[in-house]
Formats: C-alpha cells, sequence, structure tokens
C-alpha cells in the first residue's frame, strides 16, 4: 500500500493515519514517525546525544547519529557514500528527522520544522498528535540507503522508518502504544528535497507499508 505527501496533493500524512480528499475509500492507517530542522544552541532544546550542534552551524554529516529528546531517541542513519552535490540536502533531511524526533517527544509541532519542510509538510507534522498523549519515549529510527540528485536542485532520499520501540505517555503517567504505530511499525519511504529561494526544504514524502 503506497501513501503519498506532497506540496500539491490534498492529503495530510500522519504517521499514525492517513487522511486524503476525495472518495470514501481514500482514508487507511499507518504508522507515526518524527525528525528535525536545523539545529542552534539554544537552552529550549534538549540536547542531541551525537554529534553536538553550535551555535555557528548544523552538526556534519556522520553515517550514524543518535539524538535524544527527553525519554525519545532518534536515530538518523545515512550512507557513506553521499556526493557532494547531495551533502546540502542530506544535512536538510537529517535536521527534518531531528526536528520532527521533538516533536514526536514532546507530542506537538516544534517550530524548526517550518525551517526544512513545505507548509504542506508541516501541516503533516503538526496533525501527527497522538491524542491522550503528553510525550512520546522510547526510539525513533530513520536509514536512509540512498541520496541521488535527480536535478541540480533536487534530490531523491530512499530508505525505511522504524517506530516499533516508540510509546506514548499519558498525562497521569501511564504508557500505552498508539494502535495505528503497532499495526505498522515499519515503512519504506521516499523523500523528495527541493531548493529554494530559501535553501533546500523535505517537499514530498511517500510511504510504502511492509518489510523493510
Amino acid at each position: 500500500m503506497k501513501h503519498v505527501l506532497t506540496t500539491t496533493a490534498c492529503a495530510a500524512l500522519l504517521f499514525g493515519s492517513l487522511t486524503a480528499c476525495g472518495s470514501s475509500d481514500s482514508k487507511s492507517t499507518l504508522p507515526a514517525y518524527t525528525g528535525g530542522a536545523s539545529p542552534s544552541a539554544t537552552t529550549s532544546r534538549p540536547a542531541t546525544t551525537a554529534p553536538t550542534a553550535t551555535a555557528t552551524g548544523p552538526v556534519a554529516l556522520v553515517p550514524h547519529a543518535t539524538y535524544t529528546y527527553g525519554g525519545l531517541k532518534v536515530v538518523v542513519n545515512l550512507p557513506a557514500n553521499i556526493s557532494a552535490e547531495a551533502r546540502s540536502s542530506t544535512m536538510t533531511l537529517s535536521e527534518f528527522f531531528q526536528a520532527r524526533g521533538r516533536s514526536t517527544a514532546e507530542n506537538k509541532l516544534d517550530p524548526s520544522v517550518a525551517e526544512v519542510a513545505s507548509p504542506e509538510v508541516v501541516q503533516y507534522v503538526q496533525r501527527n498528535v497522538v491524542p491522550g498523549s503528553v510525550e512520546a519515549i522510547g526510539s525513533v529510527t530513520y536509514t536512509i540507503s540512498k541520496v541521488e540528485m535527480t536535478t541540480s536542485r533536487a534530490a531523491v532520499a530512499t530508505g525505511c522508518v522504524d517506530q516499533s520501540k516508540l510509546a506514548q505517555v499519558r498525562k497521569d503517567g501511564s504508557r500505552f502504544a498508539d494502535a495505528n504505530t503497532v499495526k505498522n511499525h515499519k515503512l519504506k519511504m521516499t523523500v523528495d528535497i527541493f531548493r529554494g529561494m530559501t535553501g533546500p526544504k523535505v517537499t514530498r514524502l511517500t510511504f510504502v507499508t511492509g518489510t523493510c
């Protein structure tokens, strides 16, 4: 089953659910994910375990990094052979995963998402709030297998997201797993990144259910 969120489509994709415009059979369910925007040195954001962001700019690209936001760990695995042309897009993608992670950890939209994503993708993150939860704990893992340039300004990344170890916390402290996350805890994903006037941004997300 394939689900797409683009800057032109009238769909709002949630890892928790998918609600699309159109016919009555256009509703489906999926699990939910998280990601990041351009990091900066502020006291309002949780510290990362590795690598560490500084006030001078984003951290360097590394094949494996773990970011900790409260009780949630966001693991970002990147390919080792990223071309020089695709590095800027890959950095934006990593920052999106981090911002999405902060949003997931607090179960609300982190303002930094808008720095690295189109308005439609921002809406997807904002709507991906689990009812009854005040925060998320556990881990979410993003593994990117390939990032390639399709034009001088556009890149496509392919990989997988694993949220099988993601749990929600209620206000009273009790924990639960979102039913849609449990049902589809691993997804194949394709991410489009386009460099516009304000720099590279995530503009399209495509998720396919199944083993990855």
